[in-house]
């Protein structure tokens, strides 16, 4: 049987491609609290009106898969704070791109909301991005950020004003809440000196109760000794009636005795007979008894279990539930660290700028040297020349002089001359160096970059020096969460500002 390879490879590749773009574009999110934590943050999702939230809490880095041919909206959220919104359009894909890894990371950062500051402008999409077809990748659309930019600019005074007026605030809160402690502590110390007066009075007023007691005791004793030898002697006198009244007992009783003795056995034998009886039933009772008992054991040990596996399960709720909170703190740790090993890091990048940045002053200030001292001694030597020159013109004399004028216009229609070709040929090579692209533009020669931080943005130059041209490339982030890219003040893509810059 004969198989079509062609066809065969084709259906696989078919598969394959429909297997990779099923996977949907996906978007890194890096995303910031400017002044506070991740908790009460969301961010949702809305596609085509339907809203669905991607992360609650939201975290630093949150990750989401789009589906090509749609429009979505990313809001970022939280209470207290003002919302931000990015436009994403996955749509005018070719089909085989989709295979390809298109995602692309952003990164938003939120900011308390004050009173008083127009938020409107964040009612739009802070930045859109769509599918560039030229560039073959998601970018962002500049003119779009071009035309919010200037009420951008506003915003960022409002706020910095408004949070300015914050500070303040807060500071004369702080001032207040200080002057409250102070008087709280005045009035305690007050209320404690109070409290101890009182504990001295309550003192006193319990040694003079104690007194009038023990003044009470030593009458109360006096007069129960009274009582008693009262008591006594009617003690005495009841004794020696009880005795007599024995005697007269005693002997009834002998009488008695008798009498008991006979009636003590008759009742013997009904005891025995009654003895046997209640015996047996003890017996019985005994052993519905014993039944009874090993019933309630039985319930009490079944009841004990209940409770021992209640007891046990509680415990190891509180156990996740401890283990939970270690593992929060845990996070919440690393990413402290996190923060701060960046900001080392941010720091490290600082001071190894400024390192260069003065190794380029000082290279700069002997350049300068050197080339003042050349000039000196150019100067020299001229002074030398000219005067050469005036004592050869003094010794030729007059017979010479007109030769020499002439020689001399000669030589300046010359120069004169060749001036004008030069400053054609520099004006010539500069036009051809502005022509040039950077393909054409050389090797590279020197690279340099520095960051220049602003109020609402961070700059990062690069210059690049090649063999026909210098370019300056700069990528602009501002605080608001937008990032651009430029190339002598043109805009460029992400993609072409890294595979120039290598960044």
């Amino acid at each position: 049987m004969f198989i079509d390879l062609k066809k065969v490879i084709l259906i696989l590749v078919l598969f394959v491609s429909s297997d990779i773009s099923a996977q949907g574009l996906e978007v890194l999110i890096k995303f910031q609290v400017d002044n506070g934590n991740f908790q009460g943050t969301k961010i949702t999702l809305s596609e085509n009106g339907s809203v669905q939230t991607i992360a609650e809490p939201a975290k630093s880095k949150n990750v989401t898969t789009l589906d090509y041919g749609k429009d979505y909206v990313l809001a970022f959220e939280k209470p207290g704070y003002i919302t931000k919104r990015v436009a994403i359009n996955t749509k005018n894909v070719p089909d085989e791109i989709k295979t390809y890894d298109l995602g692309f990371d952003f990164a938003v950062e939120i900011f308390e909301q004050y009173e008083g500051v127009n938020t409107v402008i964040f009612n739009q999409p802070v930045a859109k991005w769509f599918y560039d077809s030229q560039e073959d990748e998601f970018t962002y659309d500049t003119d779009y950020t071009k035309s919010i930019r200037s009420a951008l600019v506003d915003f960022d005074k409002e706020y910095e004003e408004a949070q300015t007026a914050k500070s303040a605030e807060n500071q004369n809160q702080e001032t207040e809440k200080q002057a409250r402690l102070k008087a709280e502590e005045e009035a305690i110390e007050e209320a404690k000196k109070l409290a101890e007066a009182k504990a001295a009075e309550e003192e006193r007023e319990k040694t003079e109760a104690e007194a009038r007691l023990a003044e009470e005791n030593r009458i109360k004793a006096q007069e129960e000794a009274a009582l008693a030898k009262e008591l006594e002697e009617a003690r005495q006198q009841e004794e020696q009636a009880r005795l007599e009244e024995e005697k007269r007992k005693a002997q009834l009783k002998t009488e008695e005795e008798k009498q008991r003795q006979l009636n003590a056995e008759q009742e013997q034998e009904k005891r025995l007979a009654k003895a046997k009886a209640e015996e047996e039933q003890k017996v019985k009772a005994a052993e519905n008894a014993a039944k009874e008992s090993a019933r309630i054991e039985s319930k009490r040990l079944e009841e004990e279990e209940r409770a021992r596996q209640k007891a046990e399960l509680e415990a190891e709720i509180r156990a996740a539930e401890e283990a939970a909170k270690v593992e929060e703190k845990r996070r919440a740790e690393i990413e402290q660290l996190e923060i701060e090993r960046r900001q080392r890091e941010a720091d490290a990048r600082r001071a190894e700028e400024e390192r260069l940045a003065a190794q380029t002053r000082e290279a700069e200030e002997r350049r300068r040297k050197e080339e003042e001292a050349r000039a000196e001694e150019e100067r020299k030597r001229s002074a030398a020349s000219e005067a050469a020159f005036e004592a050869e013109r003094q010794r030729k004399a007059k017979e010479v002089y007109e030769a020499e004028q002439r020689a001399l216009a000669q030589e300046k229609a010359v120069a004169e001359a060749q001036k004008r070709e030069r400053s054609a040929a520099v004006a010539k090579m500069e036009e051809e160096r502005k022509s040039l692209s950077v393909k054409d533009a050389g090797a590279l020669l020197t690279r340099t970059e520095e960051e220049i931080k602003e109020n609402n943005r961070t700059i990062t130059q690069i210059t690049i020096e090649r063999e026909y041209m210098t370019y300056v490339y700069k990528k602009m982030v501002y605080n608001w969460g937008g990032i651009y890219y430029f190339r002598d003040d043109d805009s460029i893509t992400k993609a072409v500002f890294e595979l120039e810059t290598g960044k």
